[in-house]
């Protein structure tokens, strides 16, 4: 195993281009996609039709009470125009008892952003009534109760989901193609009879297998901490300290995918119809798997009923939830035993289409 495992790592320090450009890949896309939007707080045009420009201000004043929400006042054609060119996803116009927002995109920050607006509407409209009901009083807000916060939990990561979607999605889509892309390397040498004579050698079979195995398998996790290492420095990302958790869900999902790629390698007859079925997979499940866009925005039915058949859907819940919600691994169990348990059937499967095809 161990021979055959060497042997596999000098093969690709000669030719290491295929694990460098996947993982610069990987960085460029995360870095595009989601590095700019880190850290950062969610900014909200807001304009009006019927208000003068003294009473938007006020209202842009009161919304403005929440540092991660920054309401900017502007007019109408240009909201239309950023909208139509697609810089921004949303606005919102704000009359003097009602609001209502103008969507060119769909974005999961807006039922945030609008729950904040609600709140302060309608505690504006409340305050305009009691004032009415007493004229001669002065009527003000006063706070009865205040929260500090004290303490925050070490082990979660300051992204919001959205980010953490991106950076994950991306990291493991592109470990996909590496892992799937390092396989051709084990359908040229049955093409070849290289494996036949590894069989004739002192090696088991089941050595000559968990020396590749552990070679994809290897490369695989090198590649998935090497990207969060480096985009955590370059984008000045936190995920935390959950480390267990995100080890036990990569691990899990890594697997998932080295079986994955033993299942289509034997189902491909050749490396070079493997070199168009790969990204047909992988691709095809990023796309199906949230990797690309969030899977709340999905409501066909069957659609997320084939999501569920992803690996990288279940990565990607159980690394948010290990990151973003920092729950221990006893609260994850879920997706880490569905990767395992695809990576098995996978696996069995895989393995045994290979050893009838070599027979025959």
């Amino acid at each position: 195993m161990g021979d055959v495992f060497m042997l596999q790592w000098k093969r690709l320090l000669k030719h290491p281009m295929l694990v460098v450009m996947f993982l610069g890949l990987t960085i460029l896309f995360v870095y595009f996609m989601g590095g700019t939007q880190v850290n950062s707080s969610v900014n909200v045009p807001v304009y009006t039709e019927s208000l003068t420009k003294e009473e938007l201000s006020i209202w842009v004043d009161r919304l403005n009470k929440d540092d991660s929400i920054i309401f900017e006042a502007t007019d109408y054609k240009t909201v239309e125009e950023e909208i139509r060119m697609n810089e921004i996803g949303y606005a919102m116009e704000i009359d003097k008892e009602t609001y209502r927002f103008l969507i060119g995109r769909e974005d999961e920050r807006l039922p945030v952003v609008e729950q904040h607006v609600d709140q302060i509407v309608r505690e504006n409209i409340r305050l305009e009534e009691v004032r009415d009901s007493f004229p001669e009083s002065k009527i003000e807000i006063q706070e009865f109760l205040t929260v500090d916060k004290t303490h925050q939990v070490e082990d979660i990561g300051t992204m919001d989901q959205f980010q953490l979607s991106i950076l994950i999605g991306m990291t493991f889509y592109f470990t996909v193609y590496t892992i799937l892309y390092l396989q051709i390397n084990l359908v040229e040498e049955k093409r070849m009879g290289t494996w036949n004579r590894l069989i004739f050698s002192p090696l088991s079979k089941t050595q000559i297998y968990l020396g590749h195995l552990s070679h994809y398998f290897s490369v695989g996790l090198g590649q998935v901490l090497l990207a969060f290492f480096i985009l955590t420095k370059l984008l000045d990302i936190d995920l935390g300290t959950n480390y267990l958790s995100m080890a036990a869900v990569t691990l899990a999902f890594i697997f998932a995918i080295v079986s994955l790629g033993m299942l289509v390698s034997a189902l491909v007859p050749s490396p070079q119809s493997l070199q168009v079925v790969i990204p047909i997979v992988a691709t095809s499940m990023a796309m199906l798997g949230g990797a690309f866009w969030p899977i709340d925005i999905v409501s066909n039915q069957f659609l997320l009923f084939i999501a569920e058949l992803m690996p990288i859907r279940h990565g990607l819940n159980g690394m948010i939830d290990a990151i973003y919600l920092g729950l221990p691994i006893s609260e994850i169990l879920q997706p880490i035993g569905i990767l395992l348990l695809m990576g098995i059937l996978f696996m069995g499967i895989g393995i045994n289409l290979m050893e009838r095809m070599s027979k025959a």
